[in-house]
């Protein structure tokens, strides 16, 4: 028969009493902090999905900013789109106004400062950014897909490095940028096209007399020998233009963002859907087309730029469309990432969140129940002699 002793019932009222604060304190702490599981041994199967819904609840929100951030690429591309819509759809009208044969050099010449000024604006649509970003430059993101350039030339009557001599008139010759290196022709001079209409600066001759010019193809003809007489000087002819210069960087890369797990979504318009490629004319070369014929007061070259310009008017609405559908499945998948957040959400309540009006019956149960040990523990533990010796 085993002896119960002081010592041990002491320990044991002790040991009960200390279980039932720590029953209280939990309850509290449950209560506190609105959670049923402070640490992994408090219910490891539900530790383990909490975890898994908490992941979930991450990767979610952070697909979600994702999106966002494409809503506003995409709706910057649209704005920027439609900006250059109602651009060209005025220089359309000017063309239709230049065509008519009752305008004179004169007249076309005012109508010259205004597409300017709309090719200007078209540039600037081209070269959009958003959060410091180009939108037209593909992945090449820090570059601008295209840039208004002074470009020089110095034409001589002896073979050049970018095979050209003006030895004998007529000759055309080809435009290069001598200021730049930046392109693959074997003397590195980039092909100067894409001239603005009136920026090219001849000392010496007279254009339309001695020389005329294609802007578009930047090539220059010169008619007289008085052109081959000044290419024959020491100096040779120093031409000077402005040029509408495209990014010799790929600009047909795919900006994307990831939407889902293992699903991404393109977010970009490159420059050439946009914009148009050399091969078929972009928009500037339609508006220096434009620009040429009411420069030069060529009625028939300004009716011919009018199809261009319709053209590009409808690549414009093409992209934008294009932006426009991109943009109706992203406000979709972000829908449908919000209700599964909302899912995820109540899942991951059910499993942490504590059941506040169970927590709180329990708490009282187990406070009475402390309070009784309390009150029942000092009547068993009395002070002895021995407590004071």
């Amino acid at each position: 028969m085993t002896r119960i002793t002081y010592g041990m019932i002491n320990d044991n009222v002790q040991r009960g009493i200390q279980a039932n604060a720590q029953r209280v304190d939990e309850s509290m702490t449950q209560l506190s902090t609105g959670k049923m599981i402070r640490r992994p041994s408090d219910d490891p199967v539900g530790t383990s999905a909490a975890l898994q819904l908490r992941t979930q609840l991450s990767s979610g929100n952070q697909y979600y900013r994702n999106m966002e951030d494409g809503l506003g690429w995409l709706s910057t591309t649209e704005t920027a789109l439609g900006t250059g819509n109602s651009a060209l759809q005025r220089a359309r009208e000017l063309a239709i106004q230049g065509a008519n044969d009752t305008y004179g050099a004169t007249e076309r010449q005012y109508l010259v400062s205004e597409v300017e000024g709309i090719l200007e604006e078209v540039l600037s649509i081209a070269n959009t950014s958003f959060k410091g970003d180009y939108i037209f430059s593909g992945t090449q993101t820090q570059v601008p897909p295209f840039s208004l350039e002074k470009g020089t030339d110095t034409l001589r009557d002896v073979v050049d490095a970018n095979g050209r001599s003006l030895a004998a008139v007529p000759a055309t010759l080809q435009l290069y940028d001598l200021s730049r290196q930046d392109s693959n022709t074997a003397s590195g001079n980039p092909v100067a096209t894409a001239v603005l209409p009136g920026s090219l600066d001849v000392p010496g001759l007279d254009e339309g007399t001695d020389y005329t010019v294609d802007y578009k193809a930047g090539t220059i003809t010169f008619l007289t020998p008085a052109s081959q007489a000044l290419a024959a000087s020491a100096t040779g002819i120093t031409l000077s233009f402005d040029r509408i210069r495209r990014s010799e960087l790929d600009l047909s890369g795919e900006v994307s963002r990831e939407v889902q797990k293992d699903t991404v979504a393109r977010i970009n318009v490159d420059a050439d859907a946009a914009f148009g490629t050399e091969g078929q004319g972009t928009v500037f070369d339609n508006l220096i087309g434009l620009m040429q014929g009411l420069h030069t007061n060529s009625g028939a070259e300004i009716r011919e730029a009018i199809d261009p310009m319709d053209q590009s008017m409808g690549r414009f609405l093409r992209a934008q469309t294009m932006a426009g559908s991109r943009t109706n499945r992203l406000q979709f998948t972000q829908q449908q990432n919000r209700a599964d957040n909302v899912v995820l959400t109540s899942e991951s309540s059910r499993v942490e969140d504590v059941d506040f009006s169970k927590v709180i019956s329990d708490f009282q149960n187990r406070q009475q129940i402390y309070q009784a040990s309390i009150q029942v523990g000092s009547k068993i533990i009395q002070p002895t002699l021995g407590d004071y010796l």
